[in-house]
């Protein structure tokens, strides 16, 4: 098990905290599906969307520029580090579908579901070529494991692209197009997204869009 403890800090604007089976008709362009009338599309030409801080005494900071976000995460603890914005269209009664690019040194995720006072569901690759997904939990609950680390070698070096989509009441994440699992979907309780990395992590995301 790879995550200890979640610290989360807070910025203006924005809440800090199987089988592999090929999806065919998979797009790595942010455009809106069929059956999705609403759309977030963070494309990180510029922080819009307020993702950006510095918290020295945690030794974590997000930038955006000319196109990525930049995640740094060294703290002197153990733990994870999320950043959040309200994205709307998140819920558990409806469909919705969260595509991502990132990148990191380490391992890195999206997290989405988050409020105020939980801090969502996390989807993790690594750079090994494994996938979990975590309930984070919130202040007073610890995370737990929903699907822990598994092989995908759909996973590559560098980039991916990782999506997840509830359908139905099932959660059905992709990477790189290709099917990794499909669960029964949790319940949700925010509607901000974002991104989450471990300790010693230097992650960068190229988009983030959301629809619903």
């Amino acid at each position: 098990m790879k995550l200890i403890k979640t610290i989360l800090i807070f910025a203006t604007g924005a809440i800090l905290f199987s089988s592999c089976v090929k999806k065919e008709y998979y797009t790595t362009t942010p455009n809106t599906p069929s059956g999705y009338q609403n759309i977030f599309d963070d494309n990180f030409d510029y922080d819009a969307h307020n993702w950006s801080f510095n918290d020295a005494v945690n030794g974590a900071s997000v930038s955006v520029s000319n196109g990525q976000l930049k995640y740094v995460y060294a703290p002197g603890v153990k733990g994870t580090n999320t950043v959040a914005v309200n994205t709307g269209g998140i819920s558990g009664t409806h469909n919705f579908l969260i595509q991502a690019s990132i990148s990191a040194n380490n391992y890195m995720g999206i997290v989405f579901g988050v409020s105020n006072s939980e801090y969502g569901y996390s989807f993790f690759i690594d750079d090994q070529g494994y996938f979990a997904v975590y309930d984070e939990g919130n202040s007073k609950t610890s995370y737990k494991t929903i699907l822990d680390w598994q092989k995908c070698s759909a996973i590559k070096q560098g980039w991916n692209n990782i999506e997840l989509e509830q359908v139905n009441g099932y959660w059905e994440g992709y990477i790189n197009g290709t099917k990794a699992f499909e669960i029964a979907a949790q319940p949700i309780y925010g509607t901000k997204t974002g991104f989450i990395v471990p300790d010693n992590t230097t992650g960068y995301a190229d988009y983030l869009t959301v629809q619903w």
